[in-house]
């Protein structure tokens, strides 16, 4: 592989257990289970997909730093788009 970077999550990192869109962590999630829905945002997730979206949420958080060594740490995809703010000009008859 020519520069690329392999990234290692730890043996124990809940990728499956834990909402790609919010963060939220759930205590147990039995293997049968597929498919489940976050009690925090509501999200509906299948359970490989979120833990190939969170391992690559981490792998990328791992690599890329805003501020040096430590950077602003992991970031999460918001669901919400800001508003647009149309600007306009007024003017006042001196």
């Amino acid at each position: 592989m020519r520069g690329g970077m392999v990234a290692v999550a730890d043996r124990f990192y809940a990728s499956s257990k834990t909402c790609s869109g919010c963060g939220h962590k759930l205590d147990d999630l039995a293997l049968s289970v597929r498919e489940w829905t976050c009690p925090c945002c509501g999200s509906v997730h299948d359970r490989d997909v979120s833990a190939a979206v969170n391992l690559k949420i981490m792998a990328v958080s791992s690599t890329v730093t805003a501020c040096g060594e430590e950077g602003a740490g992991p970031r999460r995809k918001t669901k919400a788009k800001p508003a647009s703010a149309k600007q306009e000009v007024s003017f006042e008859s001196i």
